[in-house]
């Protein structure tokens, strides 16, 4: 198939229009209040990660959440971060320039907006698109001035009379909603073609969400399931996680009782499993090493009964406070001793302390989860993954010096990269040979790059992707 033929689909075929959304707006419309909820949104959620946070808190704002325009909306901030990188292209065509950079913030941003409304939105809504126009020349005009202003004219009038014609790697990123990095590295992971387009079809569609189930505020899995099932909610008990339960669906969590009064947790399936892994025991001491927004910590809080002291690291302020309100939910707070601080430095901290157990799960490329975090994708660089890893290892460092003779350390990532996974525990047991690998292989797959350690696979296991490597720390080295 010819290239600008390819384009026409990805771009402008009709074909590809949605009947659920042409239904969905067929009798909205839209005024300058509506366009400047969108656009705040996306303003905020290029600063606020998750960008759903910040998506959730400006709709509210505005006061559209759980209308009709908040799923509209909801699905034009979510499609706009799946293809964040395209858009740049697309503007910087529709400019004739070779950057971005000297833009005012907010016409990078319109015009951005503008490129995924006229260019890529399957919909291309013409009530929408027009009061998209009309609404936000004033704020352009407000914010940047009128030189600005007729660079979002000219545009926006090119983005709306012509299609932007892609690179063949360019249709390859608008086919798999991927920068070509990332494309050729995940073709680097699966045995064949099929395995390919089945992974990144996995990781563009939303896997079944997760509760974990606080066992310190009711036994009950059942009770949980029903009173889930009553508010409308398709439910069930994940086969692989103990007291985990899973479920498809919108869920409004601010009138959750269940979440308010900490019987249930967010967190994934594959995230819950980690606490399990370590097997935290009353008297230990625990010490996770990048612990915000707190669902492993408390999670081994909960798991030792609140019996095990458990020290939790990080660095950021704000992140340290939503694992503190979740301790506090979760009645974990007992037990969990919170510590603003740079894990890479976390054995000089902590020079006292010989821990029984360390849990790492470090800041990574997030390609498990991008679906989850759509935006992650467009983030990453080659020079950006090495950085990673260097941290990485830093950390498996800082939890060797930590941890006791006897000690456990489970590592894990929310990355399907072998960058980030095997190739880090293979120079960590080349560096530091006093280390056993605990074998793993259940609930989900032994690494075929490092036999021991384990995989979860969103095209296998319908989950977000993880990597677990549980070592045991036999001598001193």
């Amino acid at each position: 198939m010819a290239p600008l033929a390819l384009a026409m689909m990805y771009i402008g075929g009709t074909e590809m229009v949605r009947k659920g959304r042409v239904t969905e707006t067929k009798h909205i419309t839209f005024n300058c209040k509506d366009i400047k909820a969108l656009f705040e949104a996306i303003a905020e959620g290029e600063r606020i990660k998750p960008f759903q946070v910040a998506k959730r808190t400006v709709f509210a704002r505005y006061g559209i959440s759980g209308t009709r325009k908040d799923r509209i909306f909801t699905a034009i901030v979510y499609k706009f971060f799946k293809v964040y990188g395209i858009l740049d292209k697309i503007v910087i065509w529709a400019l004739k320039q070779n950057t971005l950079d000297k833009l005012c913030e907010e016409l990078r941003i319109a015009l951005k907006l503008a490129a995924y409304l006229t260019q890529l939105d399957t919909i291309k809504d013409r009530r929408l698109i027009e009061a998209f126009k009309n609404c936000i020349k004033k704020h352009i005009a407000e914010k940047c001035g009128t030189e600005q202003l007729k660079l979002f004219e000219t545009a926006f009038e090119k983005m709306i009379t012509r299609y932007w014609k892609p690179s063949k790697e360019e249709l390859m990123e608008l086919k798999y909603k991927m920068p070509y990095l990332l494309i050729k590295l995940f073709s680097k992971l699966v045995k064949d073609d099929k395995e390919f387009e089945d992974l990144m079809a996995a990781l563009n569609s939303s896997p079944p969400l997760g509760f974990r189930i606080n066992t310190l505020k009711t036994k009950s899995v059942e009770e949980v399931v029903r009173e889930l099932q009553s508010a409308g909610v398709r439910v069930w008990v994940s086969k692989r996680v103990p007291f985990v339960i899973r479920y498809i669906g919108g869920l409004d969590y601010s009138r959750q009782k269940l979440l308010k009064e900490g019987i249930i947790v967010p967190q994934d399936e594959t995230s819950a499993l980690a606490a399990i892994l370590l097997d935290p025991q009353p008297s230990e001491v625990i010490v996770d090493l990048c612990a915000a927004p707190g669902g492993k910590t408390t999670h081994v809080a909960e798991l030792s009964r609140n019996l095990a002291t458990v020290i939790a690291l990080e660095i950021y302020p704000d992140r340290m406070a939503r694992l503190v309100e979740l301790a506090n939910k979760t009645s974990t707070y007992i037990s969990i001793y919170p510590i603003i601080t740079d894990a890479r430095y976390a054995s000089k901290i902590l020079a006292r302390i010989k821990a029984h157990k360390v849990l790492i799960d470090p800041p990574c490329t997030s390609t498990g989860a991008l679906a989850k975090h759509p935006d992650a994708r467009w983030r990453l660089t080659e020079e950006k993954l090495r950085e990673l890893v260097e941290l990485q290892r830093t950390l498996l460092e800082e939890a060797h010096k930590l941890l006791r003779v006897g000690g456990r350390l489970l590592y894990t990532t929310c990355s399907i990269l072998v960058e980030e996974n095997e190739d880090n525990i293979k120079w960590f047991l080349e560096k530091y040979p006093c280390y056993r690998i605990i074998p793993l292989r259940k609930p989900y797959e032994e690494s075929p790059w490092l036999p021991g350690t384990m995989r979860a696979w969103p095209h296998k296991h319908n989950t977000t992707g993880f990597y677990y490597a549980l070592l045991e720390k036999v001598d001193e080295c």
